[in-house]
């Protein structure tokens, strides 16, 4: 027993979460008493092998009937419970934890678990649908309530009528969970107070449902005053897009009322409240995104997670939203599964999620192809001010390139490239490499937005793409950046040309200019007409799409994901207008 985990333990959880109770192990071994009173043994499980005539299923026993069998009792449960939330969870709650827990859910447990008592401050921004309310609006309350950490919880969300649902969670296990009645008599059933908004259990410990901007300072409960407050989704999209509702509910409610919640002053010593904020970041003004900053709130530790760490480079992917969106075809759906399905390894090679068992990849897939922009906020955290963008998708001009007209403008059109170097597939967290083609039609001097490539690419990769895009294209002229490292590209790019007989004619662009300056410049060509893009390509390119999205999205801030796009059509328009080029309609700026 002294060298390994109880077999309960390893019936109930899996290898990953094992890892976050093995200290508890340690200190349950190195309890004498403990173990000279709940005696137990290992017990090897035999592998079950049915014979070839035998069709019959056995359901497998619950955990509950596994620790009957074995001799654990209940008092050696619940000594493991204190001291592990997630054992708590998996052991009083397993019809909440249907599937595998996540990165972001076993940093919920041990965050929450290790800073209770200490007067916290945490803010932690997660994606939408990863059942963070469940474990923190839920499961965290029971457990400081059955274990007497807290005397007064409030939970706070964007209306009361939300905080009380989550409340109404919190009743519901009081009073109808066999597992933690038998365990906790103390504290379950109906207590005292037992409203939708408010309740005081039954071991008297009070718990207070409230939404946003009501008021906090003040409260007590006895001689207790609020020691654990819950902000679970307080904002909502109409309240951050409001600078009226955002100065409010940050500068009147947050600041001076929640704050001051626990004592007469925001940093007394004589507070022992603790603060755990948790939501989807909804804006850069928002009140999560100030409290992700430290500059903002020095004393708040923060963490922010996103449902795709990884995305893929496949091409197939491009293939697969053609199949998706295709209007025409009654069964795209089921088709675009079956490619998927077939083509599952190469379109899955080198992706990363969150949680592959809740959120897997192609679910986010479809999110993304259906709403970029929604994807961004509610699935990856990158909140865009639509009133800092710099153009949005209404702002462009677009054609169906397919047409008669526009191909005949294309068969005379010069073509200009750029590329927006990056270190490739080295890095862990490394930007895409972009390229861009644009044609200048020599008569109009429209300049058409022909292709656009953004990937993660090795170095060897980006010079391969440029020679396969120069095949098909044949570019009179090709930027390439050569501040630093990029340099390292040009040259080789230049080598491999030479050896091919290609002979790309590159231009190497040496430029210390701000990224944000650079794209300024390319605006009111974007806004006027005189740039067009494809619109059928949009709509059936994976990486066009991706491409338009990134431009429509670019603030030049810090809360830009990426801004190779922008950058390489910066570039690429650069070199494709003349010295003396006037725009054909007139500046709307």
């Amino acid at each position: 027993m002294e060298n390994s985990l109880p077999s309960y333990l390893t019936d109930i959880f899996d290898k990953d979460e094992l890892d976050e109770i093995e200290r508890e192990k340690q200190e349950l071994l190195s309890d004498r008493d403990f173990w000279k009173y709940n005696k137990t043994e290992l017990v090897k499980r035999r592998k079950r092998v049915a014979s070839e005539f035998e069709f019959n299923y056995t359901e497998p026993k619950r955990a509950t009937e596994r620790l009957e069998e074995l001799g654990i009792d209940s008092e050696s449960i619940k000594y493991v419970c204190s001291k592990s939330l997630f054992a708590f969870a998996a052991y009083y709650f397993p019809h909440y934890l249907q599937k595998k827990s996540s990165k972001f859910h076993r940093f919920l447990y041990r965050t929450l678990e290790s800073y209770i008592n200490t007067k916290a401050k945490w803010a932690i921004a997660a994606p939408r649908g990863n059942a963070k309310s469940s474990l923190v609006s839920g499961i965290f309350p029971l457990w400081c309530i059955c274990y007497n950490k807290k005397k007064f919880i409030i939970i706070l969300s964007d209306t009361a009528g939300q905080a009380e649902d989550f409340l109404s969670d919190v009743k519901r296990e009081l009073e109808g969970n066999e597992l933690l009645q038998r365990d906790f008599p103390f504290a379950c059933g109906k207590g005292e107070m037992w409203r939708s908004d408010e309740i005081i259990t039954k071991n008297n410990i009070k718990v207070l449902a409230l939404g946003s901007g009501n008021k906090i300072r003040g409260r007590k409960f006895g001689t207790y005053r609020p020691d654990l407050i819950l902000l679970d989704d307080i904002e909502s999209p109409e309240s951050v897009k409001s600078e009226s509702e955002r100065t409010s509910l940050r500068n009147d409610w947050f600041n001076k009322d929640v704050l001051y919640a626990g004592s007469s002053s925001a940093v007394s010593d004589d507070s022992n409240t603790d603060f755990f904020f948790v939501g989807t970041i909804l804006g850069p003004q928002a009140l999560l995104s100030a409290l992700l900053n430290p500059q903002e709130y020095p004393d708040w530790k923060s963490k922010k997670f996103k449902a795709v760490l990884e995305f893929s480079t496949s091409s197939l992917w491009e293939e697969w939203a053609q199949i998706y969106k295709n209007h025409f075809d009654p069964d795209r759906e089921d088709n675009a599964r079956t490619f998927f399905e077939k083509n599952e390894a190469e379109m899955l090679e080198g992706v990363e999620v969150l949680w592959p068992e809740g959120d897997p990849y192609y679910g986010l897939m479809i999110d993304r192809l259906r709403d970029p922009r929604g994807f961004a906020q509610e699935k990856q955290n990158i909140a865009i001010d639509p009133g800092s963008v710099y153009v949005t998708k209404e702002d462009l001009h677009w054609a169906d390139f397919s047409k008669p007209l526009i191909k005949q403008a294309l068969s005379r059109a010069v073509r200009f490239g750029a590329l927006d170097p990056s270190l490739g597939k080295k890095r862990k967290r490394g930007d895409p490499s972009a390229i861009v083609t644009l044609a200048r039609d020599r008569n109009t001097g429209i300049i058409f937005v022909e292709d656009m490539n953004s990937k993660l690419r090795s170095v060897d990769e980006q010079i391969d793409d440029i020679l396969e895009f120069h095949e098909e294209f044949r570019y009179k002229l090709f930027g390439v950046e050569t501040v630093a490292f990029q340099q390292v590209v040009a040259d080789a790019l230049k080598k491999k040309s030479r050896e091919l007989g290609i002979y790309v004619p590159i231009k190497e662009i040496q430029t210390h200019s701000d990224k944000k300056l650079r794209f300024e410049a390319v605006v009111p060509f974007l806004r006027d007409g005189t740039i067009v893009f494809d619109k059928s390509k949009y709509e059936t390119n994976h990486f066009y799409n991706l491409a338009v999205e990134e431009i429509t999205s670019f603030t030049g801030g810090e809360m830009d994901e990426h801004d190779d796009v922008a950058d390489a059509i910066g570039y690429a328009f650069d070199l494709a207008h003349k010295p003396k080029f006037k725009m054909i309609c007139k500046s709307t700026r």
